[in-house]
């Protein structure tokens, strides 16, 4: 079909168009007036040929441009420029090695914006677990700090408690024994047999008694009785103050808290006497305490301080019947004795030097008494004969012609304080 051909066919048509308005003139109807059956009916059946003739020419168009192409990658004329560019087609002449090497190009960008996009992925998969791992761990650490909070609030109220109780015990015993003169002096002893207190007392034989600590079955004064130091009266948590100042010499010669003595044997005139160089061979391992010379030395000296948990004042006055520890000065050590552990050759309990100013039990603590008598209550002075009792065991500080080495007297911790050997005076620094 040609463009002539379509340009006749409209020709036709005005004609027919101009005779239906004669005719229309003829039966006396409006020619302006819409004829929708006869007019659309030719209009239609004209428009369809139109429509197939379109198709027509758009089927010689696509051939005729398949021919151009197949035309131009032949003779590489300008048509390229024409219809290709309208196509989107690159401009200017391109080889088939070039085309390919773009398709490659273009496939590598699309693989490269995948890469890109899973990389992103796996990188946003990182991030969530790191942020999970990141708020467990968080979790964990908020959890575990209030359990610590917990433990420490639940220690804290159980020292409370115990604090508590051991304030109640102490003003018990303040009040028990008020009127004995001392400011902490042992309670009564509790006769188990009976269940009532019984203040000391003279031996059959008309020896002092001492009283044995509260709540505590009478002193037996025998090795095997084993007696174990209350835990609650130690340096633990104690209120005494680790340290006291140290008092040199007394006009008045009273013994107080915080004065430094020596204490001479009174039969063999030794001194007691500790150093770093002497141990026990006993397996306790500690520092032995012994009867060394005549004259005293540097360590031979001790700092008179309260027994722990009593708190007096520095420089308090020390009547007997308290109890006291003896810390010495040169080593920092206390005077100690306990079961379990004998002196190789009198097989009584060994007397060492134990713990420093931060440690200390309840056997460090000795009761000072006058020798005989007791005479608790009454002041402690210089050149007085005095009697050194263990508290825990009721046994007293002894020494003896016994002799470990040379200048080395043995000291132990032995019998009922009634012997000649159980006797010490006391020197002020």
């Amino acid at each position: 079909m040609t463009y002539g051909n379509n340009y006749d066919s409209s020709d036709n048509r005005q004609d027919d168009e101009g005779g239906e308005r004669g005719i229309g003139r003829f039966f006396g109807r409006d020619n302006d007036s819409p004829k929708p059956q006869q007019h659309s009916g030719p209009q239609q059946s004209q428009y369809g040929q139109q429509q197939q003739g379109y198709g027509q020419q758009g089927h010689g168009q696509q051939q005729g441009y398949g021919q151009q192409q197949q035309h131009q990658y032949q003779g590489g004329n300008n048509m390229v420029g024409g219809s290709q560019q309208g196509g989107n087609m690159p401009g200017g002449d391109y080889s088939q090695e070039e085309l390919e090497k773009n398709e490659r190009n273009a496939r590598y960008k699309d693989w490269g914006t995948k890469a890109g996009i899973a990389a992103l992925g796996v990188a946003a998969i990182g991030a969530a677990a790191y942020g999970i791992h990141e708020y467990r761990e968080n979790q964990e650490e908020e959890e575990a700090e209030e359990r610590r909070k917990a433990q420490e609030a639940e220690q804290e109220k159980r020292h409370e408690e115990e604090e508590r109780r051991r304030r109640e015990e102490e003003r018990r015993r303040q009040e028990e024994n008020k009127n004995q003169g001392g400011w902490n002096q042992p309670p009564p002893s509790t006769d188990s047999a009976y269940g009532h207190h019984t203040q000391p007392q003279q031996h059959g034989s008309g020896g002092f008694c001492p009283p044995a600590p509260y709540g505590r079955p009478p002193y037996s004064f025998q090795q095997d009785d084993v007696r174990h130091a209350d835990p609650s009266r130690s340096s633990d948590n104690s209120p005494t103050p680790h340290e006291y100042p140290k008092l040199h010499g007394a006009s008045d010669h009273v013994i107080k808290i915080g004065s430094v003595i020596s204490l001479k044997h009174n039969m063999t005139g030794r001194f007691l006497h500790t150093d770093r160089s002497h141990s026990t061979s006993t397996g306790s391992n500690q520092q032995l305490v012994f009867g060394y010379r005549w004259n005293p030395d540097e360590n031979d000296w001790w700092q008179v301080l309260p027994a722990n948990r009593d708190v007096p004042v520095p420089g308090s006055v020390v009547s007997f019947g308290t109890q006291i520890r003896l810390r010495h000065v040169e080593t920092g050590r206390h005077l100690h004795s306990h079961y379990n552990y004998h002196e190789d050759r009198s097989g009584q309990n060994e007397v060492t030097a134990y713990g420093d100013s931060m440690r200390s039990d309840e056997n460090d603590h000795w009761v000072v008494e006058k020798w005989g008598e007791g005479a608790y209550g009454q002041t402690w002075t210089q050149g007085e004969v005095v009697v050194l009792r263990h508290y825990v065991s009721g046994m007293t500080l002894h020494s003896h012609d016994l002799m470990i080495s040379d200048d080395v007297q043995s000291v132990t911790c032995f019998g009922r304080g009634e012997e000649e050997n159980d006797k010490w005076r006391v020197q002020l620094d």
